[in-house]
């Protein structure tokens, strides 16, 4: 199992309970792969950086998850065919030392700074 982020973003004219629908099913699709769902951030309504399907905004949510392969091929699949309700979405790995160290918490302080021999 790896680590990976799937970002989504979706039409701001939906209502709450669509929204809330889409995720759902985003999150039982993962879930039933064998995933499991470490996060989800939801961003809310937020302006685009260029206009997609002429809308200005988008309703974004950020899911972490770990899953295996199979499971995220599955969601992405499942994304692409919400295309009604999904502007874009993005599914990400997020290499082993970096997935490591957010689920470790905050770095520790460094206290000094190292010799750069200089």
């Amino acid at each position: 199992m790896r680590p990976y982020e799937v970002m989504v973003i979706l039409d701001p004219d939906l209502e709450d309970d669509a929204i809330q629908a889409t995720l759902d099913k985003a999150a039982k699709t993962l879930t039933d792969a064998g995933a499991v769902i470490n996060r989800l951030d939801p961003w809310g309504l937020r302006r685009l950086a260029y206009e997609i399907r002429h809308k200005s905004s988008g309703y974004y949510a950020l899911f972490e998850v770990t899953a295996p392969p199979a499971a995220v091929a599955e969601v992405d699949r499942v994304l692409r065919l919400e295309k009604d309700n999904v502007l874009r979405h993005k599914v990400i790995r997020i290499p082993e030392e970096v997935a490591g160290r957010r689920l470790a918490g905050p770095p520790e302080e460094i206290t000094s700074v190292p010799n750069t021999g200089e």
